[in-house]
């Protein structure tokens, strides 16, 4: 088949010379890289660059950009719960320092400058969250509902779009804007497809330029194995749908078949298939201990984070935890996935839509470029199974 059009997420040291980047993409066949817009300015910052730094974004291929973010974004925008938030992260100073000030005018803006550094360098894709999250991994549980959540999700993404129309930056050349999932049991948002065609379902979409970027890694936060070695979400039975409880029943007993079938699942609704702009791709280690629910960590590790000193190193606990055990984006292969059960479902995909593109997200390898060089050469060329 052809192959679909293929991007890195480009992370500080990976690459770090233009020459090298340049080398690399030659040598792995990629159409270019996706930057983290906090990576190139400092998300309290204004989003002012130099025509040599946009001239070396061009070179570089820059052809994606991942939008900043910031925590619990709907109790923010939304202010319900206002007085919650406020108490959390310690006050009004507080939470205006953190989002720039009370009114989100200081994101908007952030955000719109952004995409229009996208329509510049005439990239293809600009990545957005869907995602509500603590800014302190596992320390507080959720007080709205999920369904609350992914409602406000949907507001944050309409008032975007009517932000870039106000700017005139919306047309039918511009770049795509992919929402990307939110994971489970620390995070809540948009995660599955039934979630997605909720929110392409109240969407004024006047242009067609959102999608969906499927992190491959978040979804696989929802599941793990127990004791005996049988797969199955590790949720809340209020969050496990009956499509997930037969999952459960039927392909338990092989953990790589299940989270292949949980990865199709959602990927190859055939509601979504003019919507799915690409996969972000990289594995997930396999958990053995479901660390988080709603939001907070369960006993004990809640208790081990409420005793550490101070914010900063329950941040860092809490950190170390999702970087291990979820937010790993391990090579394809190395967690709970099978290459040759994925490269079906790319050929799937590829065969649904002639645009859908991959990015190999591989943020967390110390060596990203042996991470990549592994996953191309597992995802297109291992012949044989490769255990996970």
């Amino acid at each position: 088949m052809t192959r679909p059009r293929q991007y890195v997420s480009l992370k500080e040291g990976f690459f770090a010379s233009e020459a090298a980047w340049l080398a690399a993409m030659e040598r792995f066949g990629l159409t270019g890289c996706e930057l983290y817009m906090d990576d190139v300015l400092p998300r309290d910052e204004a989003l002012h660059l130099s025509a040599d730094d946009r001239a070396s974004l061009r070179r570089r291929g820059v052809k994606r950009l991942h939008a900043s973010y910031w925590a619990w974004p709907t109790a923010f925008f939304t202010k319900n719960r206002y007085a919650e938030l406020l108490s959390r992260m310690g006050g009004r100073e507080a939470v205006a320092a953190y989002f720039g000030d009370e009114t989100g005018a200081q994101i908007w803006q952030r955000w719109a400058d952004e995409y229009a550094l996208a329509c510049e360098l005439r990239a293809d894709a600009f990545t957005f969250h869907l995602i509500d999250y603590a800014p302190i991994d596992g320390r507080w549980a959720f007080s709205q509902t999920r369904d609350e959540i992914l409602q406000a999700m949907i507001y944050l993404i309409q008032h975007f779009l009517c932000e870039l129309g106000e700017r005139g930056l919306l047309h039918a050349d511009a770049p795509h804007i992919e929402l990307e999932n939110a994971g489970w049991g620390l995070e809540y948002g948009a995660q599955t497809a039934d979630d997605f065609k909720r929110v392409f379902a109240q969407l004024d979409d006047p242009f067609d330029r959102v999608r969906i970027g499927w992190d491959i890694n978040h979804l696989l936060h929802a599941i793990g194995r127990d004791e005996a070695g049988q797969a199955r979400f590790f949720l809340p039975t209020r969050e496990i749908s009956p499509a997930m409880a037969t999952l459960e029943r039927d392909l338990g007993g092989d953990p790589a078949a299940f989270a292949q079938a949980w990865i199709e699942h959602n990927l190859l609704d055939a509601a979504l298939a003019p919507r799915v702009g690409s996969i972000h791709l990289s594995d997930c280690a396999p958990k053995r201990v479901n660390y988080f629910e709603n939001g907070c960590f369960v006993s004990p590790y809640f208790e081990i984070q409420d005793a550490l000193p101070d914010d900063e190193a329950r941040e860092a606990y809490g950190v170390d935890v999702v970087l291990t055990h979820y937010d790993s984006h391990l090579p394809l292969g190395e967690g709970m996935l099978s290459p040759k059960g994925m490269r079906a479902l790319v050929e799937r995909l590829c065969r649904a839509d002639p645009e859908f593109a991959i990015l190999h997200e591989l943020k967390n390898s110390v060596d990203q470029g042996a991470a990549l060089a592994l996953q191309l050469e597992r995802l297109w060329n291992a012949d044989e199974e490769v255990d996970a």
